[in-house]
């Protein structure tokens, strides 16, 4: 599962369809709403309680989840005293050697190597739109 997924996923665990809902219609217009839309095909599976227009809701809400750091990234900062939507496992990347890697070259009398590029699961607190301000700076 990819990160986009293992959000939409939480996302929908998460909050009611009238909670996606609303953080939509707060940070989307019409038109960009309408023309997403047009662009998305969603299959529901038979014997489903989703409807299509509840899991392109939840696409478009999904969209809106971003952890602190990506935030800050793109020049918001989360309102003060605001808590994690959601909190779950992400992938993340990273080129040092891992604790296995470093032991299994100790073990055989080796060197851990500098890099060692992999993926982790590792713990991640995600905000929404509505969490967050365009920063000041």
């Amino acid at each position: 599962m990819t990160n986009n997924e293992i959000i939409f996923e939480n996302v929908r665990a998460s909050f009611t369809p009238a909670q996606l809902a609303e953080l939509v219609q707060a940070t989307y217009t019409a038109e960009q709403i309408a023309a997403r839309r047009s662009n998305v095909t969603i299959t529901v599976d038979e014997g489903s309680a989703a409807t299509a227009e509840d899991i392109f809701t939840a696409m478009l809400a999904a969209d809106q989840f971003h952890t602190f750091a990506e935030w800050k990234r793109m020049g918001y900062s989360v309102k003060k005293g605001a808590k994690s939507a959601i909190t779950c496992q992400l992938w993340k990347y990273t080129d040092k050697p891992g604790k296995a890697v470093r032991e299994a070259a100790e073990a055989a009398g080796k060197d851990a190597p500098e890099t060692d590029p992999h993926f982790y699961m590792a713990k991640a607190h995600l905000f929404h739109a509505l969490q967050v301000e365009k920063s000041k700076r």
